[in-house]
């Protein structure tokens, strides 16, 4: 929008100088050159780990965007006609991770070479981490999480994806995400002239380990731990467990005191998809069976306490979004017996 304006202006400008002259036939002004369309070669690569499928391929590195971290590998099925797709955003608490994360653990590398077996794609993501003195906040990230998904609808045809079929999947801050993105309403741009970001963000599912409810994380206190505020549980407790300097880096700012500004309080409600949630969202899956059902006392226990995701399933509730929950310490679990990549096959299954 930046371009559009300068050029806006600078055509504005030669107009006004052209008008005053005496030529009357100035020399005409060339359009801007549109944003050219993103391209995709794909070279496949010897896989990570071993494919029951030997025809199955496997693209790595795969950029989707401008930055260095803005690469994704995919798993194709070795079929003709175009499959749903899964896409796992790895956790990290947007300062670490990798989306090479799924290779290295037994239980990920069986659920692809399944979902590879039922004709189901699936791709791993890399965003941008929060850095020292980070300026623009956790919203660098999610947007970036975005535009994966949106790339990769994009170049659908390429990939052989059926892009009306697809379940994001995450763990922490990639559940996070994945909760952020299905949450919004529809995020694709029309007044663009990068065509990938006219792309639909509507997913048809989300699988969310571990996640965060919200991240308007000053409000925990009342969206998510109200239950503890007797206990003293409030702003600081969140703060002191998890350093301040974390919270400044996750919102991109100097001090603690601009949280309370009013560009602050915006973004805060921008992140808050807690709150985004409508009854015209897709259903998701949240399992937490690693943390207590305790008041926290480090930041491993406040970030991925159970509560945020009871948070969502009460918000659920509210809104008529379905939802499949298990938290075995808080004695709840909605599944059915429902496992998480009979889910997946239920939302997007051919």
């Amino acid at each position: 929008m930046k371009k559009v304006s300068n050029y806006l202006c600078y055509l504005f400008i030669l107009t006004t100088f052209i008008g005053c002259s005496g030529d009357n036939n100035p020399t005409p002004i060339p359009a801007p050159t549109p944003t050219p369309s993103p391209s995709l070669t794909l070279t496949p690569v010897e896989p990570p780990f071993t494919l029951q499928n030997n025809n199955a391929k496997f693209y790595q590195d795969i950029s989707y965007g401008e930055y260095e971290r803005n690469l994704f590998d995919i798993f194709l099925p070795p079929v003709s006609e175009a499959t749903p797709l899964v896409i796992f955003i790895h956790g990290g608490g947007f300062t670490g991770g990798d989306k090479t994360t799924t290779y290295s653990d037994v239980g990920s590398i069986q659920v692809i070479n399944y979902l590879l077996s039922q004709n189901i794609a699936f791709a791993t993501i890399n965003y941008r981490l929060l850095e020292t003195n980070e300026t623009e906040g956790v919203i660098k990230p999610l947007n970036d999480s975005k535009r994966a998904l949106q790339f990769i609808r994009y170049h659908s045809s390429a990939l052989n994806i059926i892009k009306s079929k697809v379940i994001l999947l995450g763990s922490s801050a990639g559940a996070g995400a994945s909760l952020w993105i299905a949450f919004n309403d529809d995020m694709a741009l029309t007044d663009t002239s990068d065509d990938v970001l006219k792309e639909s963000t509507r997913v048809q599912g989300v699988v969310a380990f571990d996640t965060q409810s919200s991240y308007d994380t000053v409000n925990w206190s009342n969206s998510t731990f109200s239950e503890y505020q007797s206990a003293g549980f409030d702003f600081d407790t969140m703060v002191n467990l998890v350093g301040e300097e974390t919270v400044l880096r996750f919102y991109g700012i100097d001090d603690l005191s601009e949280l309370n500004s009013q560009a602050s309080v915006d973004e805060r409600a921008r992140l808050d998809m807690l709150s985004l949630m409508t009854s015209d969202d897709p259903e998701f899956y949240l399992s937490n069976t690693i943390n207590d059902y305790i008041f926290p006392t480090n930041s491993e226990q406040l970030l991925h306490h159970p509560l945020h995701s009871k948070a969502l399933m009460d918000r659920a509730l509210e809104t008529n979004v379905p939802s499949v929950v298990h938290l075995p310490s808080m004695g709840i679990d909605t599944r059915n017996e429902e496992t998480i990549v009979n889910f997946i096959l239920r939302k997007i299954g051919n």
